[in-house]
């Protein structure tokens, strides 16, 4: 009895095994099948892209002769796939060699995520009759490390001189001094064009001859 039992176990085991072989090699062999192919981000090495129709070109003041306090904002977009880490303004007056650089930051203000702006930058400016031409480069590097640098901006402040009331009387009263003055030559000329011209006879006396004796 013990034999038998000992024989029948050992041909359950000898077909379990083969049937679990099988039926695990049929698991892995779905599992491969049916595994979702892997994705794979290309990374951009260029660095993030500039939009600097943020800064205007040209700002004409208000005309004047007292000295002005101007506010230089530095203002541009930038944009990356892979999110911008960083972002630099760099600007100098066009006269000058010597840069300043300012971090800027993100205007959650404006509704945008792309608008980086850096804190209003004062300078006071005396005289009239002046033009600023300032030079803007921005610099910005991704969340990968990779920098980019935006092309020159330029921008130029202009401000005319101030004409008084006073100044705008004199230039008026010449203005009339001038114009009275050039009618009078010529009302003058052509009185003498039109004038009789007086002729003068010249008299020769002929020559005295003597008697005779």
């Amino acid at each position: 009895m013990r034999r038998t039992i000992a024989v029948v176990w050992v041909i359950a085991l000898t077909l379990t095994v083969p049937v679990l072989l099988v039926s695990r090699a049929g698991e892995v062999g779905m599992t491969i099948e049916s595994s979702p192919s892997s994705t794979f981000q290309v990374c951009q090495t260029s660095g993030p892209s500039f939009d600097l129709t943020y800064m205007p070109e040209f700002i004409d003041l208000v005309p004047g002769s007292e000295p002005v306090t101007l506010t230089l904002e530095l203002r541009v977009g930038v944009t990356d796939p892979d999110g911008v880490s960083a972002v630099i303004g760099s600007y100098k007056n066009e006269s000058s060699s010597e840069w300043t650089n300012v971090t800027m930051l993100e205007d959650l203000s404006s509704g945008s995520p792309d608008d980086y702006v850096a804190e209003p930058l004062n300078y006071t400016m005396v005289g009239t009759n002046w033009i600023v031409v300032w030079d803007v480069i921005f610099y910005a590097n991704d969340s990968l490390g990779n920098w980019n640098t935006s092309d020159m901006h330029k921008m130029s402040v202009c401000r005319q001189g101030y004409i008084s009331a006073h100044t705008v009387v004199a230039l008026a009263a010449a203005l009339v001094l001038v114009v009275g003055t050039t009618s009078l030559l010529y009302m003058i000329h052509r009185h003498r064009r039109r004038s009789p011209v007086l002729t003068f006879s010249v008299f020769r006396t002929a020559p005295e001859f003597a008697e005779p004796w």
